[in-house]
């Protein structure tokens, strides 16, 4: 058993009935047994952001944003046309 805190939850990674939480604490993801539509109604929806259908971003953590991506620092993650609005809703930039 793990407890994660919501403000050291960096991104998210959806794998089917899995997930993968990127913490800052830690360079090693979480893996749980969750799919990434439940933990999405879990998040409060002012910090977190789905970006893409395997995707969810903390948006503290959005350092750049490109047409079809987000930046985490070095890191890059893909952004859907689906969820493109939001992200720009949200951020004010597209």
């Amino acid at each position: 058993m793990l407890k994660v805190v919501i403000s050291d939850i960096r991104w998210i990674e959806g794998l089917k009935d899995y997930i993968r939480i990127y913490l800052y604490s830690t360079s090693k993801p979480v893996v749980t047994r969750f799919t990434l539509k439940n933990i999405e109604d879990l998040l409060p929806s002012t910090q977190f952001l789905r970006i893409h259908k395997s995707y969810i971003v903390a948006i503290s953590a959005i350092t750049a944003i490109r047409k079809n991506s987000v930046f985490l620092n070095d890191l890059e993650l893909p952004v859907s046309d689906n969820y493109r609005d939001a992200l720009t809703a949200i951020t004010g930039k597209s």
